[in-house]
Order: structure tokens, then C-alpha cells, then sequence
């Protein structure tokens, strides 16, 4: 008996959670940019800390950002850094090969790297530009070149 009830308890759990409605929904934005509308440039290193969960050196980071110019016409962001940030006894480890970027794209878009460009977000080789093709949410797309030079 109990099994049954069980049984039809969840059947009309189903049947309550399902819904009908085909029509009366707002209309929701379909969004068509596919542009990078920022980016920065990060440095992370271990600090002389330990995690005291854990016992683990602590990872610090920086931002290194210091200008940022976009070129529409060539679809190209340049974010140029200094190193000023970094303290004074990291500094000297500093390598675009193994920074991190980041980048602001447009809302509901997707980005992917093309070719050997590395993923955003996690140490990459920065020290050449790199090319992303940025996805609208309507399926437009745009390839983008990504160069980080020191600010001079």
C-alpha cells in the first residue's frame, strides 16, 4: 500500500510541476555584439605566507594593466602594462610568457581562442599577439587580436 501511494504521489508531483503555458512569455533580447570591450593584464606569484588551512604558500596577485586601446576598425585590443605593481623582490620573475589576461566581452557572448592562443583567465605566453573569436548570442562572430606590450 504504501508503495502505491508513493507511486502516485509522484505522479502528481509531475503532473503539478509541469507547465502549459505556450504563449503570454516576454520576449527576451536577442543581443548581437560580439566585441571585447576591455581587458587586463594580471602577474601571479607565491608569496612568503602559508594558508593556515591548509599550510600551502599563498598565490598573490597583481594587476598590471596601466592602458588599454581598442581598434575597432582592425578588431584589435591592446593592453599595455608596467611592472611598478609587482613587488620590488618578485619583480624580476616577471615574464609575459606566463601572464594572465582577462577580458570584458559583450553581454551573452562566448569567447574561444584560435590556433595556440592560450585561455583567458590562466597563465599564457602573452609575448607574441593572440587571436579569439568572440560569439554573439544571435551567432554573429568576430575574430579578435589580443596584444600585450609593457607601457612606455
Amino acid at each position: 500500500m504504501k508503495k502505491l501511494l508513493y507511486i502516485m504521489t509522484a505522479v502528481l508531483l509531475a503532473v503539478i510541476s509541469t507547465s502549459c503555458l505556450k504563449n503570454g512569455l516576454e520576449e527576451l533580447d536577442t543581443y548581437e555584439e560580439c566585441d571585447i570591450t576591455s581587458g587586463e593584464i594580471y602577474w601571479r606569484y607565491y608569496g612568503t605566507d602559508t594558508i593556515p588551512g591548509s599550510g600551502e604558500v599563498q598565490v598573490k596577485q597583481v594587476r598590471l594593466a596601466r592602458a588599454i586601446s581598442i581598434d575597432e576598425e582592425t578588431n584589435t585590443i591592446y593592453i599595455l602594462y608596467t611592472t611598478t605593481a609587482i613587488p620590488e623582490a618578485e619583480r624580476g620573475n616577471f615574464t609575459q610568457e606566463k601572464a594572465v589576461v582577462a577580458v570584458t566581452i559583450s553581454t551573452a557572448a562566448i569567447i574561444e581562442p584560435i590556433g595556440d592562443a592560450p585561455k583567458l583567465g590562466v597563465p599564457g605566453d602573452w609575448s607574441q599577439e593572440n587571436k579569439y573569436e568572440v560569439t554573439a548570442a544571435n551567432g554573429n562572430k568576430k575574430t579578435w587580436t589580443i596584444v600585450v606590450e609593457p607601457y612606455q
